[in-house]
């Protein structure tokens, strides 16, 4: 049976009620989309204003050179302007210069944004006493008597199960998430389990380490396994000058 194809009056009507295009885009979190959503978004924004905001040190996407190909194709030949933001008011300086030492890995040459504030208080390590549970759960409960707020403990992302059952009964204060889930949540103190484990666990694996010990607005903790290979102060290898 054939198949009447639409008029171009009823194909401007179908486009007019679908919102195909619109007038200006905004894009946030930019460096997680993949060249799938650049296209999807590019279709929706031909004749648009743009403003797109993200965080290439942040990209979970394990390769994001493709991913910017596909937005350089979705934005086209219009002007850009770039700007860069550069201050840090999330974390204390202490936090910053440790983070800075994994940004430095997972992107050589990209300059860490400066922390406006100090809090004096360096950030700790430790390395596994007991069990890897028993030592997470008494860091955990540590920086609960240290904050007034929140204390999220950040494991790599096939430990999240194991990692609630570590801190039941230590109150709703305290949360267990996947290195994944952390983006763009912060809370008044973290514990970061085997950045080791975390780097490995994907090709952004530096990317969302980095993301991991930038969650803490106030105290810092790292704990370390033998994956991590310590050394006599607790330090992971990962994290050495």
């Amino acid at each position: 049976m054939p198949v009447r194809e639409e008029s171009q009056r009823e194909r401007a009507e179908r486009l007019a009620q679908e919102r195909t295009e619109y007038a200006h885009v905004i894009v946030d979190e930019a460096q997680d989309l993949t060249p799938m959503q650049w296209r999807m978004i590019g279709r929706r924004g031909r004749h648009a204003t743009w403003t797109v905001v993200g965080d290439p040190a942040q990209s979970s996407w394990s390769d994001p050179d493709e991913a910017a190909e596909a937005r350089d194709e979705a934005l086209g030949t219009r002007p850009r302007r770039r700007f860069r933001l550069t201050v840090n008011y999330r974390n204390p300086a202490e936090i910053a210069e440790l983070a800075s030492k994994v940004l430095a890995l997972a992107m050589p040459g990209s300059e860490s944004p400066s922390a406006v504030r100090s809090t004096g208080v360096e950030p700790r390590f430790t390395v596994v006493r007991e069990s890897l549970g028993h030592t997470v759960r008494e860091e955990a409960a540590r920086l609960l008597d240290r904050v007034d707020g929140t204390v999220g403990v950040v494991v790599a992302m096939n430990r999240r199960e194991e990692a609630r059952r570590w801190l039941a009964g230590l109150g709703d204060r305290v949360v267990a998430l996947g290195s994944l889930e952390a983006k763009g949540l912060e809370y008044d103190a973290t514990v970061v389990v085997s950045p080791a484990e975390i780097a490995d666990e994907s090709p952004a694996g530096l990317r969302v380490l980095y993301v991991a010990l930038t969650r803490a607005t106030q105290q810092l903790t790292v704990v370390s396994d033998a994956r991590d290979e310590p050394d006599a102060a607790g330090v992971p290898d990962l994290l050495r000058d």
